[in-house]
């Protein structure tokens, strides 16, 4: 089995237990944040939207709601969430919206056939990042525009002390990226930059002792990049940047 395949797998394993837990949906909640990605996309036209990474659909439904004459698909790894969120689709009796799951890797749309792509909180598991980006190039129309929402890895630090630290979790994390490496890996597959709001993410790492090793091994510079703290055994990032950015296909 190949590491993309493998690590594709470690993270349907894990979202499909976490997801619809209530305490892992609180950290990923935010509301505020929610309204700037439907503001930063309110300007287009779109007849198809594609959620990567979707979830619980959490920015899919309203997309539907603020586009209603658009076709919106959330797809996602995670079968059991996809098969909740149809339920839901049809329990509210929403025509415009629908759920599919993929295998993490191939985007399964046909060249050329949607207007806009989102996703939030799951670049950084993306198992071939160029693969992924290519494939949004070849789904876009030309001017298609992708919204990309993630936390970013410090600029000031080479050492990625915070990816250490998600790898633990054993979700599928891959890496997160700069915002000069973001702008970059799309620049380099056909995609100009045109906007990018910066957000701010704390969220916590449950208590475990490879948490509590690898705080005790991480050095005073590295904590202070992302204020990496111990409270009580509950090792906190108190601030990582967010890039909220617009690419267009041209």
């Amino acid at each position: 089995m190949n590491t993309a395949v493998e690590n594709v797998n470690q993270a349907k394993e894990s979202f499909n237990r976490v997801l619809d837990n209530k305490k892992y949906a609180g950290i990923i909640k935010d509301d505020d944040h929610l309204s700037l990605l439907l503001d930063l996309v309110n300007d287009g036209k779109y007849n198809k939207i594609l959620d990567i990474g979707t979830g619980t659909g959490y920015l899919a439904f309203p997309l539907a709601e603020q586009f209603p004459t658009a076709s919106v698909c959330g797809i996602d790894i995670a079968d059991v969430i996809v098969e909740k969120n149809n339920a839901s689709v049809k329990e509210k009796g929403i025509l415009n919206l629908s759920f599919q799951a993929f295998d993490g890797i191939k985007y399964p749309f046909s060249d050329e056939s949607v207007d806009l792509i989102v996703t939030r909180y799951a670049f950084h598991h993306f198992p071939d990042v160029v693969n992924a980006i290519q494939q949004m190039n070849k789904i876009l129309v030309k001017g298609g525009k992708v919204l990309v929402s993630d936390p970013m890895r410090n600029e000031n630090y080479d050492n990625r002390i915070i990816d250490s630290f998600m790898r633990v979790k054993k979700d599928g994390h891959i890496q997160f990226y700069s915002s000069s490496e973001l702008d970059e890996l799309f620049a380099d597959n056909g995609f100009a930059k045109e906007n990018q709001v910066i957000t701010d993410l704390k969220f916590p790492f449950a208590k475990h002792v490879e948490y509590i090793e690898l705080y005790d091994r991480t050095t005073d510079k590295e904590k202070s990049l992302y204020d990496i703290t111990n409270d009580n055994g509950v090792i906190w990032v108190r601030h990582m940047n967010v890039g909220n950015t617009i690419f267009v296909k041209q």
